[in-house]
């Protein structure tokens, strides 16, 4: 009992209620929150003791809400949210809270550089880190403070201040045994007839590669939705077509894949920079972190040049 006892103390009340109706079933939701399926049970006991209701049915094949059960469980979740947000709150009390708009690409090369630098000096800061749908999205989080920077290609937006990171170029994206692969370069025009599939960068007003995207839609046999990226480069693989990607998204997306690439040779790139509010606007935990995206994605820059 130990165990559980310990663990109802670091964790929200209604949790273990949540992760059984999850579940479906006590041993299950014990193994995920860790407590032993008596103890699990016993905390649920007392919930419903003490809320004066019966929660679950229990039989052979595991536990299923009751009616009262299905009623508070939204409620429950709230719960947890607020408390999960009132944490957040004072741990940033604590040491400051820095809300970052990112994309999978920076996310994966980046991150873990920056931030591994970042709390070396500034333990104590909570980091939130929020994935953008696109660029736009960034933009307005930054002018609306909901973020304090996000990593953004495009033109710097009025009232804002952008630092400049790294040209990223867009590469065409083939399987292997496309006769394009074989290419030192292409232009657009070698690919307006081919089957492109575009991704979300396609229909993006902040990216450069929607421009490119305009000439090849038209020509297209047939087309896709805008795609993820990881299943846009599924789809390549499978021989359904072609795209375009930029060389940090290629990077962690390429390994063990059956595809080539080959430059573009009108050399489109997309300007990665750290978009935030202009100096004086600012606060300093925002100050240092630009200096520290800097100098990180300056090194990771040389070395990738190197290899």
């Amino acid at each position: 009992m130990a165990q559980g006892h310990g663990r109802e103390k670091k964790m929200g009340k209604y949790l273990p209620i949540i992760k059984t109706a999850e579940c479906k079933s006590l041993t299950k939701a014990g193994q995920v929150l860790g407590y032993t399926q008596p103890s699990l049970s016993y905390i649920i006991n007392n919930i419903e003791e003490e809320l004066g209701c019966k929660l679950f049915h229990r039989d052979q094949r595991g536990v299923t809400l009751t009616d009262e059960g299905e009623q508070l469980l939204e409620p429950m979740k709230q719960v947890e949210e607020m408390e999960e947000k009132i944490k957040q709150l004072a741990k940033a009390s604590q040491g400051g809270l820095l809300r970052v708009g990112i994309f999978p690409s920076v996310s994966v090369q980046w991150m873990p550089r920056i931030l591994e630098a970042f709390y070396e000096v500034h333990p104590q800061t909570l980091v939130k880190l929020e994935h953008q749908l696109n660029y736009l999205q960034g933009e307005l989080g930054v002018k609306e403070h909901q973020l304090d920077c996000c990593f953004f290609t495009g033109t710097c937006p009025r009232g804002l201040e952008t630092f400049p990171l790294f040209d990223d170029p867009y590469f065409l994206v083939v399987k292997r045994d496309d006769p394009l692969a074989s290419y030192p370069s292409v232009c657009v025009e070698d690919i307006k007839d081919r089957v492109f599939i575009p991704n979300s960068e396609s229909v993006d007003e902040g990216s450069a590669l929607r421009e490119i995207y305009r000439i090849l839609r038209p020509n297209s046999r047939f087309d896709f939705d805008p795609q993820e990226d990881k299943t846009c480069m599924a789809l390549v693989n499978q021989g359904l077509g072609i795209t375009l990607l930029s060389k940090l998204s290629l990077k962690y997306l390429c390994p063990g894949k059956n595809i080539a690439t080959v430059p573009l040779q009108e050399n489109y790139i997309r300007r990665i920079s750290l978009l935030c509010l202009r100096d004086g606007k600012r606060s300093p935990l925002t100050s240092a972190f630009v200096r520290i995206v800097q100098q990180k994605v300056g090194e990771w820059a040389k070395e990738t040049q190197a290899l």
